[in-house]
């Protein structure tokens, strides 16, 4: 997912005074994507802060000059577009130009469509061993964004009757399968049903993906195997700073068994308020890591053992990255006097450290003489430091930053205004 943020750089006076400007127009900040639901209307929004007139809007749609038609409309006195039938053929990436006497200020927006697609679902009965591991499959449909996978236990006859399932012995799959570590009479029923439903905005109600019956169970032969084995356990993967991330390690047996979880050789069974947790309601068959940080990164290893058969071990290498993000609050927009030097400020962290170039006017900027861009890493961050020499009133305008790495893309604009 693209990530682009609006905000504007710090300026900052090397010689000369620098006085806030208060009248100038800059653009309100948009969020990085805006969804819609076929025929619904939408909006997105292209406006300056305080609406101070003498400024023209023009859109373009995936790079392209854009016109509007009959079912998208642009308000009055302001570049907002409203969409008031939207279909699978709006959907793009917008870019707003709000053009004044001070330059060209700009603004991206993706606007993506939500869907999902509803499978036909056909009732699947069911007869395991009873006390062996088994699974319920859920193929997870194609959809944006992605959606919430719950399974539900529902009366054959009377959907009302339904309830959520928690017991320690089932856990969901990230990719939404049902296993049981072992199951039992009590999980079975000619009356109910296990249904694997789909949860999004696209859809004001469950959208049904599997259902299955749970007959009875037949009774095991042979000797009582004691043991633990592997259902699903994660392999090595990449998560980005500020997700919430999932480890899994499922084992069937009888009995339970509870993994414990160490990272880098490290215990992180933790406690349940912790950012890091076996304790979320799995008995320790996942590891949470609810807001995921760059210290994440490292090898994952969950013990296994019932305390009856042989205990058994998996290890998995856990990848961090991170979309670009400004690692300064920059100012929105500053003048600076004539015959002065200023440098624009513009710093960016991300894994991998991001590539940074300049524009202004939305006109990519190269050096030269007068324009002169320092770039210097440091760890993860790329500094890029923008220096106008000897300003002069053509040099106002308004000067944007964009930092890009594979995990996304961010930018900022500094309207600059050069006064005698």
């Amino acid at each position: 997912m693209i990530l682009i943020n609006f905000v504007l750089l710090t300026v900052t006076g090397v010689l000369g005074a620098s006085l806030p400007v208060d009248q100038t127009p800059v653009l309100k900040q948009l969020p990085s994507e805006v969804l819609f639901r076929d025929n619904k209307e939408v909006s997105i929004d292209c406006v300056t802060e305080g609406n101070p007139g003498g400024v023209s809007y023009k859109w373009l749609k995936n790079g392209q000059p854009f016109t509007q038609n009959g079912d998208i409309v642009q308000r009055e006195n302001e570049g907002t577009l409203i969409f008031k039938n939207p279909t699978k053929n709006d959907e793009a990436l917008y870019q707003c130009l709000a053009e004044s006497k001070y330059g060209v200020s700009t603004t991206r927006v993706n606007l993506k469509r939500m869907y999902i697609d509803k499978p036909r679902v056909e009732m699947r009965n069911h007869k395991p061993i009873e006390g062996k591991m088994y699974k319920l499959e859920c193929d997870i449909p194609d959809s944006y964004p992605k959606p919430e996978i719950v399974w539900i236990y529902q009366s054959l006859t009377d959907p009302s009757a339904s309830r959520s399932i928690l017991d320690r012995r089932i856990t969901l799959s990230p990719e939404g399968d049902l296993y049981f570590t072992n199951v039992t009479k009590e999980d079975t029923s000619g009356s109910f049903k296990y249904v694997c439903v789909a949860r999004s905005q696209v859809s004001d109600s469950d959208v049904v993906l599997a259902e299955h019956v749970l007959e009875t169970v037949v009774p095991a032969s042979g000797p009582k195997d004691n043991g633990v084995y592997p259902l699903y356990v994660s392999s090595d993967f990449t998560a980005t700073v500020g997700s919430v991330t999932m480890i899994y390690c499922i084992y069937g047996g009888t009995p339970l068994a509870y993994p414990d979880w160490y990272k880098d050789g490290k215990n992180v069974n933790n406690s349940p308020k912790d950012r890091v947790t076996r304790y979320n309601r799995t008995s320790g068959k996942r590891l949470l890591i609810k807001d995921t940080w760059l210290e994440d990164q490292g090898t994952y290893m969950c013990l296994v053992d019932n305390e009856v058969g042989e205990p058994k071990q998996h290890t998995m290498r856990l990848t961090v990255v991170s979309a670009p993000q400004f690692t300064k609050q920059p100012e929105r927009k500053l003048t600076a006097q004539k015959g002065g030097d200023i440098t624009v400020h513009c710093q960016i962290a991300g894994v991998p450290a991001p590539k940074v170039s300049w524009s202004r006017n939305t006109q990519n900027l190269a050096q030269n003489d007068k324009l002169h861009i320092q770039y210097s890493v440091q760890g993860n961050a790329t500094i890029a430091d923008l220096t106008i020499k000897n300003l002069q009133e053509n040099d106002s305008g308004i000067y944007g930053c964009m930092g890009e790495n594979p995990n996304g893309e961010i930018y900022a604009e500094s309207l600059v205004n050069v006064q005698l």
